[in-house]
């Protein structure tokens, strides 16, 4: 079971982190989102593509855009706030906004959501509840290693479970984890899929009966404007080798991958999968 999934933020990322002029970016970010629509059109692909609030607001022919042509849309809150430091009255309010704003856009419900920077944690397991108050079915929020602004290491599952939390129980999808050199890392979006050759890429997947992706448009805009200052105490060095690194060919290797294997959405995942014979994970 490979899902698709893709992380919709990029329209507003690139303005709040004063990622080049608008202008320029985003004839740049609607190309890359149109070919990808059409390569998997051409595949016979059904994706979810995980929405930000504030993109829908702002650009809502984006989100229209993905909509109309069959994908799941899910929710990646309002604000792309990391939840590490925040409350339950403010992770409430930004998902019921975020809801709202989707929801009244593509006219359905949505039932499938993934924190800002996988940043639902142990010390914040309450956030199942708000999304389960909310009507979300399924979560694509956990990330079982250690990661710079959230990771969930002490999530020992690596396949979909059922999660009850204080009752309420939602099916959750994690990230796909693989060891090199003793660590444990998500391989299969973002930076990863950029650093690895897809030699090895393909060579993961094979031996996995359960991937989950997690792509960003800016994955493959490779002419992005460069930014060179760390965060939260990385350097520099390798803040610019996460965020740009393998740039250059990340859009041929998707091509790749999508073509050497068979994906699906969550939200086909979640309907294929006899839940009741699934484990459940109590938090």
């Amino acid at each position: 079971m490979n899902i698709l999934t893709f992380d919709i933020e990029d329209w507003w990322a690139y303005d709040y982190y004063s990622i080049g002029r608008k202008e320029d970016y985003l004839p740049r970010l609607n190309q890359y989102l149109y070919r990808i629509l059409d390569l998997l059109d051409e595949k016979n692909i059904q994706a979810t593509f995980f929405c930000l609030g504030k993109v829908a607001e702002e650009y809502p022919e984006v989100i229209k855009s993905i909509a109309k042509r069959g994908h799941q849309i899910g929710c990646h809150s309002y604000s792309h706030r990391f939840w590490g430091v925040a409350n339950f009255k403010e992770v409430a309010e930004d998902t019921r906004k975020a809801l709202d704003v989707i929801e009244n856009l593509i006219g359905e419900k949505v039932t499938a959501y993934r924190a800002p920077a996988f940043s639902i944690m142990e010390q914040n397991r309450w956030i199942f509840e708000i999304l389960a108050e909310n009507g979300i079915t399924s979560d694509c929020s956990i990330f079982p290693a250690n990661r710079s602004f959230g990771g969930f290491p002490e999530f020992q599952y690596k396949v979909p479970v059922m999660i009850n939390y204080q009752g309420c129980q939602l099916k959750e999808f994690p990230l796909s984890t693989t060891t090199i050199l003793g660590k444990s890392i998500c391989y299969s979006g973002g930076g990863y899929f950029r650093l690895f050759p897809y030699w090895k890429i393909k060579s993961i997947i094979r031996k996995n009966e359960y991937v989950m992706t997690y792509f960003h448009i800016k994955d493959f805009d490779m002419k992005q404007e460069r930014k060179y200052k760390g965060l939260n105490g990385e350097s520099a060095a390798i803040r610019f080798v996460k965020n740009y690194y393998g740039l250059k060919h990340s859009f041929r290797k998707f091509g790749h991958l999508i073509s050497d294997f068979d994906f699906l959405s969550v939200q086909q995942a979640e309907s294929i999968i006899n839940w009741e014979e699934r484990p459940i994970v109590h938090l």
